[in-house]
């Protein structure tokens, strides 16, 4: 039998397809095996290392960036790869194809879907999906395979149930069989050591690296006995190099290499290194949580919140809800280097679990046991037992599935999400009536919005909702990122400008920062720092929105008098009504010099009779606050214009001079007709 295997650039892919291929292996040693992925990715290392043929297909990810130039090279080099990979398979003649998902393997799929279609293939073809929510790839090429196996029931729902089969993860044999005692001898480590093994997946975390650099010096003084397995990944980016990245970061903290922090590119042998370990920290895919969990392992996990549909955090949740794990979140911070928001793991915390852990030996016992309950011990023997079925003709029994609703889901779509958010609150009374798990979940959901770079979506994009669910949620601790997106005063090129940009932080993201976050958690709160930047919005910022959005929380929120007094007055001069309007209402409220009705004098024939509102409302405000004394007033109320060609029914100006006029009138500010309500204005 030939058996052609295809899927790559990630763990997740490559090594359910090796364990497999080992098992088929096992048991045939005749059977003919061939590999198809990528160069550069995770396959041209391991898959040769396993002692199988490789052979290379061009491919390349579907651009996240749909702009013209990207999909131009995506689908130039997936056209390539489909002739090449129909070459491979006309040479190879495979009687089975086992595809995993992945950019990696998509040549070898469509090629195969074109030659069925003219019969120049018989290759039965099973497609193995490891995820609740199937990738792009998987659900493309599902509706030519013979046999689609899940991890879990829910996925099934994507493809025909006919041909759906629920197979579990597969593992290699080789992580089960280690023993602690073998491989702590043979990583020369006290036995009675506790070991914590911290990877970030086969290309490494930058995040994780950072963290648990960080967290060392602590952790060494909490625990002298401890030793950490450190794999940093051997990713290699224009943006960030792995190896050299992490060793930059130990020696600025003076880290060095030693006994009880052995830093390495890869695991080569991780078996050893899970065998030896009392706590992982991990990434949240099926095939590192599959592998802690049937090892038994407690573990820390820190979802990837750029992952297709969240999955990391739902798989992580769902154990975390049944006590296999602890999960730490990805945070958003501002970067001074790259001038935006980007991910980070808190050292803090890290530091506070890893504690919590290797001092209670109870609950890493529990979480051990928790965690063995989980995977499938039996997924080998079940996909080789499809992959038989297949070969010899024999057509499965349809499933019956029930598509349960996972828990914890949400809306994946930034304005619904907003929505939900804002319904959920509201049910329970409130944000402080949250439960602890579901605020950090949902506050985690906050920080993935405001890393986005889709700012410019239609509706509008990620970041946007973000900012709006920081006051939403309450997310005091955001409120710093906050201020730094405001102050980002870097013009944009010219196509952004083209479209109403400014500054690389549009418009109407800075006017949300102001009208959503700083208003809701409010300027005492705030503090000085939120101060200062709202007056530097209302006096600065170019965009006018933002500008009234100032005028409208120095209004509410600022104290009487000072700063911001002076600030509102300078604003009566801004050329946007918009602006003007907040900034007349707002001096009504916090002013405290009686002068400022000689300003507010400009607008008491304004053609514009939203103007003249908003200083009637002013005035008497004013008047209630004993700023002003009546007699001021009643001077000037034979000199203000009431008509109003709004068209409502009632006519608001006209009603509120009518009782500033009466309230001054009681106040003793005159009584002479020219000054009694029934003789304001100078119209209709």
């Amino acid at each position: 039998m030939k058996y052609l295997f295809t899927g790559g650039g990630t763990g997740g892919h490559v090594y359910p397809a090796l364990a497999v291929a080992d098992e088929i292996r096992r048991r045939d040693s005749s059977a003919q095996i061939l590999y198809v992925g990528v160069r550069g990715r995770l396959e041209e290392r391991a898959v040769p290392e396993r002692g199988y043929p490789l052979r290379f297909a061009s491919s390349r990810p579907f651009p996240r960036s749909l702009s013209m130039p990207a999909l131009a090279r995506f689908g130039l080099s997936l056209g390539w790869g489909v002739l090449h990979s129909m070459g491979i398979l006309l040479r190879f003649r495979p009687d089975v194809i086992f595809g995993t998902g992945g950019f990696a393997g998509a040549p070898i799929m469509f090629a195969c879907s074109l030659l069925k279609k003219v019969g120049l293939s018989r290759s039965v073809v099973f497609v193995y999906e490891p995820n609740v929510h199937p990738g792009l790839l998987n659900q493309a090429v599902g509706g030519i395979a013979d046999r689609i196996g899940v991890a879990f029931e829910h996925a099934g729902r994507w493809f025909d149930m006919k041909r759906v089969a629920i197979v579990g993860f597969p593992v290699r044999r080789e992580l089960l069989e280690a023993q602690c005692e073998q491989a702590r001898r043979e990583l020369g480590i006290d036995p009675k050591a506790r070991v914590v093994l911290a990877f970030g997946g086969s290309q490494g975390s930058k995040v994780i690296n950072q963290a648990i650099v960080a967290a060392l010096p602590e952790l060494r003084r909490q625990h002298p006995d401890l030793v950490v397995l450190h794999a940093t990944g051997r990713s290699r980016t224009s943006d960030y190099d792995a190896v050299t990245g992490t060793e930059s970061v130990a020696r600025d903290l003076g880290i060095e290499i030693d006994s009880a922090y052995r830093r390495f590119e890869y695991f080569e042998n991780i078996g050893n290194a899970y065998a030896a370990a009392d706590v992982v920290i991990c990434r949240g895919g099926m095939s590192t949580l599959t592998e802690v969990g049937l090892r038994g392992l407690p573990a820390i996990v820190v979802p990837l919140s750029t992952a297709a549909e969240d999955h990391q955090a739902m798989n992580a949740r769902e154990l975390m809800r049944r006590g296999a794990v602890t999960v730490i979140y990805e945070e958003a911070r501002w970067s001074e280097e790259q001038k935006a928001p980007v991910t980070c793991v808190s050292p803090t915390r890290l530091v506070v679990q890893l504690h919590r852990l290797l001092i209670e030996d109870g609950v890493r016992t529990r979480m051990g046991r928790a965690a063995t309950e989980q995977p499938r011990p039996d997924s080998l023997e079940l996909i080789l037992q499809e992959i038989d079925a297949l070969t010899s003709g024999r057509r499965p029994a349809p499933l019956n599935l029930e598509f349960p609703v996972i828990a914890g889901s949400l809306p994946t779509d930034p304005n619904r999400m907003l929505r939900y958010v804002q319904k959920h609150i509201e049910d329970v009374g409130g944000v402080t009536n949250l439960p602890v798990d579901e605020l950090d979940y949902l506050r985690y959901q906050v920080d993935r919005y405001l890393v986005s770079t889709e700012w410019y979506e239609i509706p509008l994009g990620r970041r946007n909702v973000g900012v709006k669910l920081v006051g939403v949620l309450d997310y005091e601790d955001r409120i710093e990122l906050m201020l730094a997106i405001l102050g980002d005063r870097r013009p944009v090129g010219g196509l952004k400008r083209l479209v109403g940009g400014d500054f690389c932080h549009p418009g109407i993201l800075r006017r949300n920062i102001v009208d959503w976050p700083l208003r809701m958690i409010g300027l005492r709160r705030g503090g000085r720092s939120v101060y200062q930047a709202i007056l530097n919005a209302l006096a600065e910022d170019p965009y006018f929105e933002v500008r009234a959005a100032a005028a409208r929380v120095i209004g509410e929120q600022a104290e009487p008098g000072g700063p911001a007094e002076g600030a509102l007055m300078k604003a009566l001069t801004d050329p946007a009504p918009a602006v003007v309007v907040k900034v007349i209402r707002g001096l009504g409220t916090i002013a405290t010099n009686a002068a400022v009705v000689d300003r507010l004098r400009m607008f008491y024939m304004h053609p514009d009779w939203q103007f003249r509102q908003e200083t009637v409302g002013a005035l008497q405000a004013l008047l209630h606050r004993g700023v002003v004394p009546a007699e001021a007033i009643a001077q000037d109320l034979d000199q203000i214009l009431t008509t109003s060609p709004n068209f409502e029914p009632a006519f608001p100006l006209k009603e509120r001079i009518h009782n500033l006029s009466k309230e001054v009138f009681d106040n003793g500010g005159g009584n002479s007709d020219s000054q009694s309500p029934r003789n304001t204005g100078s119209g209709d």
